[in-house]
């Protein structure tokens, strides 16, 4: 399933899922505001899916510039639908994280570079964290928000991740569909070892990556890096 977009039915199943769990997103926009984001800057949010971030974004930082770029055209089509749906004149493109194609105009051009919940999908895990600090402005920040291995949590991780799978009120597909992203997921030292590279490349000032149950309820990667000042 790895780096596969999510098309067709199962998009509209995220979608619906994302619109009634805004409060979710709500604990990620205070891990943005602690990274740093403001009102006027411009953000990009890598692997965006169906734009329920942006719509919240854009009402509490009303003069955001925003970017979503999503590999599904499917999921860039909800997501400008959905933001018309709520009033909201957002940009969304298709792209791919791990690829600067069709982002050339947005390099450097960033105050911040988000993803959440999308990076344990990826093939090529490296080059998406090079993508984004090659988007964010010297002196801006990314964050990335994503699932981690099983085999990486402690005991009290695991039953959570159990409990979480048993009560979401989903049909089995799209319990399956979860279970397979965190199985699929990169341990803690890939996501370590991705970043340090991409880092090589790109200098960062500071960076930081740990793993906390904030966003789900379960266990997640959180990998924070500022790009150095020019």
């Amino acid at each position: 399933m790895k780096i596969e977009p999510i098309t067709g039915s199962e998009a509209e199943a995220f979608h619906r899922m994302g619109s009634q769990a805004s409060e979710k997103y709500n604990e990620f926009v205070d891990l943005l505001v602690g990274a740093g984001i403001a009102d006027g800057q411009t953000v990009v949010d890598m692997c965006c899916g169906s734009g329920e971030l942006e719509v919240i974004l854009s009402s509490r930082f009303p003069s955001l510039k925003l970017v979503g770029i999503d590999l599904s055209e499917d999921m860039v089509r909800i997501a400008r639908g959905y933001a018309a749906e709520q009033g909201k004149a957002l940009e969304f493109r298709h792209g791919d994280a791990q690829l600067l194609t069709g982002m050339e105009d947005l390099v450097e051009k960033a105050d911040l570079v988000v993803s959440r919940h999308a990076f344990h999908r990826l093939t090529r895990l490296s080059e998406a964290f090079a993508t984004m600090l090659r988007l964010v402005k010297p002196g801006g920040a990314i964050l990335n928000c994503s699932f981690l291995q099983p085999i990486d949590f402690d005991e009290p991780g695991f039953r959570k991740w159990i409990e979480f799978l048993n009560q979401r009120p989903w049909d089995s597909e799209m319990q399956a569909v979860w279970a397979l992203a965190h199985h699929h997921a990169p341990r803690l030292e890939d996501y370590r070892e991705a970043l340090a590279q991409a880092a090589s490349e790109t200098p960062v000032s500071e960076h930081r990556i740990w793993v906390d149950d904030q966003g789900y309820g379960v266990p997640t990667v959180k990998c924070f890096a500022r790009r150095a000042a020019a």
